[in-house]
């Protein structure tokens, strides 16, 4: 198949899927913004490497009004002799009931390098309202099937799903409606009022990257991964490494990542005066897996942020539970769907560092309950949230949606 990825950004899970497609023989095209100093860092390479840039297309990025509408009738002249039918169509679309025409002129600049590239099928992995219309009006001029699939930020961040009620007659025509959990299933069901069945593929990782070299492994080493900002409730964790201090046990936190709460993080280390605290920017991937490989216990107490944003079933926690690490989060969101409470990690209520520094020091106090827990995360992990078998799953709803719109256009 020739399958088409629109999305606004490409985080390293959904290139991941890109290249298990890829892998499994389908031709795969991309339209998505690659502007960001972490997509030129770290994404870009990842798909110059594996062949992806040859058809990949970024979106428009147009100064100001006009040359944003002298562009787009520059390039529907050009369409209207070179691909009339896609043209008409498009203008239809974005005359009779687009949502918002001066998004749509984008939309339209966005799309029309697909017009001739003979797409099976539109895929939106991340889908925020502006990324399915932009699916949406695509699938319509071609006459190709579309997929939706529902993460997080897309479905709880601020007035998303205000917007997407508004397109539901939209989201109702896609050909199968994915999400990673089950949490999300049932919110959308809620507010969406789906009646087809909606498919849980969840966002996985390759266990066979993500494996524990099998050295010894510092007894008093705290890690936490990821970007720090509210969601991530990582102040509670270094609330929680200041009561350890004030119970006097000894220990080492390392937090890696970079965002908008690393001030915050520095002044309550410094105001309280907590030792043992280590926070380091953003590392490779090579040098997050040796931390990893060396800790104790991951800690990622997530809470739901003032904004709706929320973590579901974060692929962080996935990693250090590859990894054979004991995680720690907090007991919100569906997250049982990953962590089994008291087998591969603990769950703690959010917003609680006592609850937090009981669970850590209970996990350094045994060593027994941390290999049991290591091992059984990575079980979990090679068995519900493998790359290989999660893409597999996907290919087939894919080849699906193309052979049932095939055999409703057979006379």
């Amino acid at each position: 198949m020739k399958i088409l990825y629109i999305c606004d950004c490409l985080p390293t899970f959904i290139l991941n899927e890109i290249i298990g497609l890829k892998n499994l023989g389908h031709e795969m095209f991309i339209l998505a913004n690659d502007s960001s100093k972490l997509y030129k860092a770290v994404h870009g390479p990842i798909v110059m490497k594996n062949g992806l840039d040859k058809q990949f297309q970024r979106f428009f990025i147009l100064k100001n009004r006009k040359q944003k509408y002298g562009t787009f009738f520059q390039k529907l002249i050009e369409d209207v002799f070179v691909h009339p039918q896609c043209a008409m169509k498009a203008c239809w679309k974005l005359i009779k009931n687009y949502p918002n025409l001066k998004c749509g002129v984008i939309d339209y600049l966005d799309i029309r390098s697909f017009f001739d590239s003979g797409i099976d099928i539109v895929h939106s992995p991340f889908s925020t309202p502006r990324i399915i219309d932009k699916v949406y009006l695509l699938s319509k001029i071609l006459n190709t099937p579309f997929t939706l699939c529902f993460r997080a930020h897309d479905l709880y961040y601020g007035n998303n799903m205000h917007e997407h009620i508004r397109r539901s007659a939209v989201i109702k025509e896609a050909a199968q409606i994915i999400t990673i959990a089950g949490y999300n299933r049932d919110f959308i069901d809620n507010n969406l009022a789906i009646k087809k069945n909606i498919k849980i593929i969840h966002s996985a990782i390759d266990p066979e990257i993500f494996q524990a070299k099998g050295g010894a492994r510092s007894p008093k080493s705290i890690i936490a991964v990821g970007r720090l900002d509210d969601q991530k409730g990582v102040i509670y964790l270094i609330k929680a490494c200041h009561i350890l201090h004030a119970r006097g046990i000894e220990y080492e936190c390392t937090i890696i990542g970079e965002g908008p709460e690393k001030e915050a993080c520095q002044k309550l280390i410094a105001e309280q005066r907590i030792p043992n605290m280590h926070l380091i920017d953003y590392l490779p991937n090579e040098a997050v897996k040796e931390h990893l490989d060396r800790a104790t216990v991951f800690v990622l107490p997530c809470e739901i942020a003032s904004d709706g944003r929320r973590d579901i079933l974060a692929n962080a926690l996935k990693e250090a539970m590859a990894m054979q690490l004991p995680v720690i989060t907090s007991n919100m969101c569906g997250i049982e769907e990953l962590v089994d409470d008291g087998v591969n990690g603990m769950l703690v209520p959010p917003q609680n560092p006592e609850a937090l520094a009981d669970a850590i020091e209970k996990i350094m106090n045994c060593p027994d309950l941390r290999r049991r827990m290591g091992e059984e995360g990575r079980k979990k992990i090679e068995s519900c949230f493998n790359i290989k078998i999660e893409v597999k799953k996907l290919q087939e709803i894919l080849t699906q949606a193309v052979h049932s719109t095939t055999m409703r256009s057979l006379p």
